[in-house]
């Protein structure tokens, strides 16, 4: 399975990159920001998940769900949410209200996050 890593922190993509491939034998391209995340959903095969960050310059990661829910194709990729706010934030909160209405949207990790809890919500995702 093919599983697309979306975040502008080129750091961030790298770990997440290595703990699945190495550690979750999955096969893994990434994208540095929203709309090229959407540009590669759209010109390649079927992803088996996306891992998408939240916060990120151009198109945030509420604005590419938003965007995938009105695709088709798109639509039937489920992604799990990567995040630097706190869970128990006023500003997470609001944004999980919206996560609510995207059907995309199959978990939510808080980042910093461990790679057991990573490759776990991941397998849990995609299964």
């Amino acid at each position: 399975m093919k599983i697309l890593v979306v975040d502008n922190d080129e750091n961030t993509v790298e770990i997440i990159k290595l703990a699945l491939t190495l550690k979750g034998g999955y096969e893994v391209d990434v994208a540095y920001g929203g709309k090229e995340a959407l540009e590669k959903m759209k010109a390649h095969e079927l992803y088996g998940l996306l891992v998408l960050d939240i916060m990120m310059p151009e198109l945030n990661g509420i604005d590419v769900c938003r965007l995938m829910v009105q695709d088709e194709k798109l639509k039937r990729i489920p992604v799990l949410i990567v995040s630097a706010l706190p869970v128990s934030s006023k500003s997470f909160q609001e944004s999980l209200e919206k996560f609510n209405e995207l059907q995309v949207v199959k978990d939510i990790l808080e980042k910093p996050f461990s790679l057991d809890d990573l490759l776990g919500k991941v397998k849990a995702a995609v299964s």
